[in-house]
């Protein structure tokens, strides 16, 4: 690097520190006029009357929520206090390369692409024995460049498996695409697809439609392929699959000729990207990423996002064009919410209707009652989860009331009574693989949500009252992301217990627990003398024993095993006073990278990273305290078990299914992967069949589901407390601000109005970016 760039980066870094302690000098002096006034007068002092010249500091740079979207939209977010713009320094990493190179990770972006983000964008060098070169070559090609070689097609045709094997491709496909991807129906799959490719005249082979079922097939044999448990993981065939499905597309390329099959075609593409993207440098998600993107524009030049009774379309095609604009919806607001990027789809412009198919029965003493199967489920909550990217992510962002509504929509967000986990009850007959894996991703999916949403929160508790951050005014976002992470571990404990081969494939699965063994890095680091400390390491150790033992079978595993061990060194060494002080603070700042601070990576020889707008103040003192209002009850009853060691019974009643239990504040604290069915008051009206009055816009997100204060076995009480506990309710708890030692005075024994009784499950956290020296 040039002298003047290494003397520039240096000159900001020390403007950016001056520009700190100035404004943590400010903020004191502001206090401390604020407490002067306070003794004389009720009014507040000029000088710290927002929207003035000489205004305090929140003044000129935070919103009031009047002039913020004055005309009163539906999507007005209050305005942020003076602490909370300093606590949300999180919009991921940049970086750039020599040759002026560059890539955004957001603030969601998942903990593998920030861990591995110095690293080059690579051609796949894997070898293709069965293709030639002029194949992988063409196929490598973008999609929009036409493609008339003969021989490359003979080629492709000849490369078509035999009827039996087809069938049995087809087959596999169908039983992982209940939990893995969308399912198309059997009957097209093996009449309309197969039949027609394999018994088609040559001559009749050469149109669009046609061209465009082989592509698709071609990626169906990919996808088979690449969980078939009879093939290794990550298959070299499933790659060739891959490039003949581009091939296959690219005579008849979809910009030119755009079809439902061939946008169908291409969702399945990013999806085989994602899933069989094993390199550290993750180019095969970042292409995906991208194709999804293409997809999308494609299916809004047919209207997909438009409802199609406009056009009065017969049924059938009506529920296929919705079928295939949900799957893009769902992928690619996946894919940009892991790379912390914006969506392509914008729901403001979207009138075409999740379809009500009920494709899973559950059976009950009383009657059979049909309820939303895991893909609508799935549709509907990434919806939800699409709200909250715009609301918690965007340019503008959100103060802790609302990310507190956020955090209530996810948990009461409801769950079919067949995704629910049972937390080990034994089940009549015994649950397939497909639903174990439903449920499994269903609970991957909230806790990841919850993990990103609280995660600046998080840090700001640990920076600020690393002794005991529970007791923090962000203490429900400590014990929220804490107990997430609890859950994803035991999640991916139980899902690769249970099924080994086809867990170590599913990378998003190791992925997730990745991101929380940054969290429980970072509660023994930041705070080992709290309460979560020693659980906290005791759940790291045993994730990177899992970790250990799937490394052999799972190539995501692998990849990161170091991280993971690297991660406990550190966490243990931090229980043990082993670090130096100067070698603590790095590790701090690395953590901190990784958790999504703002960060510049520079790519220089040797590598140069510069830390963004690293902020410390202390909040104003006179920041209104967190509302018990705002927090949701199973926060509050974990944070009570542990901060005064009371048994989990002791609030919500017996649960009635064995929850699993994690050791924390000298007691047994029960932590279940979700609700047992004795949570529901009334059952007549719990079952939720189709998410009929889900307000996916409304600031609460309410569900017209049963009041919760009948009480019952398992019910949760009006304080928050299991109805049969013996424990009075009561409103008119302290703030936050104002904590008893003693812990039945804690905050978290503030009385709340309960939900109604939907059940919970949270959801994904942030990534972790790139000091650590990886």
């Amino acid at each position: 690097m040039p002298t003047y760039i290494r003397q520039a980066v240096a000159d900001v870094e020390d403007l950016k520190n001056k520009i700190d302690q100035l404004k943590g000098r400010s903020a004191a002096l502001e206090n401390a006029l604020r407490t002067i006034q306070a003794a004389i007068s009720d009014e507040p002092h000029p000088l710290l009357r927002e929207g003035e010249n000489g205004a305090g500091s929140g003044g000129s740079t935070a919103e009031s929520p009047s002039s913020s979207h004055a005309n009163g939209s539906p999507g007005d977010i209050p305005a942020l206090s003076a602490d909370e713009e300093d606590v949300l320094d999180a919009f991921g990493t940049l970086t750039l390369g020599l040759r002026g190179e560059t890539r955004f990770f957001g603030q969601t972006s998942r903990s593998e692409y920030l861990i591995h983000a110095p690293e080059r964008l690579s051609a796949n060098e894997v070898p293709l024995p069965r293709l030639s070169a002029a194949l992988v070559d063409e196929a490598n090609k973008e999609l929009d460049v036409p493609l008339v070689d003969c021989d490359i097609a003979m080629e492709m045709m000849k490369m078509l498996p035999p009827l039996s094997q087809a069938c049995q491709l087809g087959e596999t496909f169908l039983e992982f695409g209940k939990f893995l991807w969308y399912p198309l129906p059997r009957k097209y799959i093996f009449d309309d697809i197969i039949s027609v490719i394999y018994h088609s005249p040559k001559d009749e082979s050469c149109n669009v439609a046609t061209l465009h079922l082989m592509s698709l097939l071609w990626i169906i044999y990919a996808l088979a392929t690449l969980y078939d448990p009879n093939t290794p993981p990550y298959a070299v065939e499933a790659q060739e699959y891959y490039l003949l499905s581009r091939v296959a597309l690219r005579f008849a390329p979809p910009a030119h000729d755009t079809t439902l099959t061939a946008i169908q075609t291409m969702i399945y593409m990013t999806q085989y990207l994602e899933m069989s993207d094993c390199e550290p440098a993750h180019t095969g998600s970042h292409k995906a990423w991208m194709q999804i993107g293409q997809a999308v524009k494609l299916g809004h030049s047919i209207g997909l996002h438009v409802s199609s009774s406009r056009w009065r379309l017969c049924e059938d095609a009506s529920l296929h064009r919705n079928q295939v604009f949900w799957q893009l919806f769902t992928q690619d607001t996946w894919l940009s919410f892991g790379f912390g990027r914006p969506p392509s789809i914008n729901l403001d412009f979207v009138d075409c209707e999740i379809p009500k198919e009920p494709d899973t029965v559950s059976a009950s003493s009383e009657q059979d009652k049909r309820e939303a199967g895991f893909h609508v489920w799935t549709w509907q909550y990434t919806k939800l989860l699409y709200s909250i990217m715009t609301t918690a992510f965007g340019a503008k962002q959100p103060g802790y009331a609302k990310v507190m509504e956020l955090d209530r929509k996810v948990r009461d967000f409801p769950v079919p009574s067949s995704l629910r986990v049972q937390c080990g009850a034994v089940e009549e007959p015994a649950p397939t693989t497909a639903l174990n894996e439903q449920r499994l991703l269903a609970t991957l999916l909230k806790e990841t949500t919850l993990l990103n949403l609280h995660r600046p929160y998080f840090s700001q508790a640990l920076n600020d009252m690393p002794e005991d951050p529970l007791r923090h005014k962000y203490g429900p976002s400590v014990m929220a992301i804490y107990r997430s992470a609890w859950r994803i571990f035991a999640s991916t404990r139980c899902a690769y217990k249970a099924v080994a081969n086809i867990s170590s494939r599913m990378g998003i699965i190791w992925s997730h627990a990745l991101s929380g063994s940054i969290v429980m890095c970072l509660l023994v680091t930041r705070a080992p003398s709290s309460n979560l400390a020693r659980c906290s390491l005791n759940e790291l150790d045993k994730l990177c024993e899992l970790f250990e033992e799937a490394a052999g079978q799972c190539q995501i595993a692998s990849n990161n095993l170091e991280v993971i061990r690297k991660l406990r060194k550190q966490a243990h060494d931090a229980i043990n006073k082993a670090q130096p002080a100067d070698e603590s603070a790095r590790i701090h700042s690395e953590l901190d990278r990784l958790g999504g601070k703002t960060h510049l990576i520079c790519s220089t020889e040797p590598r140069r990273e510069v830390g963004c707008a690293a902020k410390r103040r202390t909040p104003p003192a006179s920041e209104p305290a967190v509302q018990p209002e705002m927090i949701h009850p199973t926060i509050m009853q974990d944070m009570r078990a542990f901060d005064g060691g009371v048994p989990w019974d002791a609030f919500n009643g017996d649960d009635g299914a064995g929850g699993a239990v994690a050791a924390g504040a000298g007691s047994l604290t029960h932590f279940n992967l979700d609700f047992p069915s004795t949570a529901f008051p009334n059952p007549q009206q719990a079952e939720f069949p189709l998410f009929p009055d889900f307000d996916f816009a409304s600031p609460a997100g309410t569900v017209n589901t049963p009041s919760s204060g009948s009480g019952g076995p398992g019910s949760v009480g009006a304080n928050g407390v299991g109805a049969g506990s013996g424990n009075g309710g009561g409103m008119g708890a302290p703030p936050l601000a104002h904590v008893s030692p003693d812990p039945w005075t804690h905050p978290m024994q503030a009385a709340l109005d309960p939900p109604s009784g939907v059940p919970v499950l949270d959801a994904s956290w942030q990534a972790f970016v790139e000091q650590l020296g990886f």
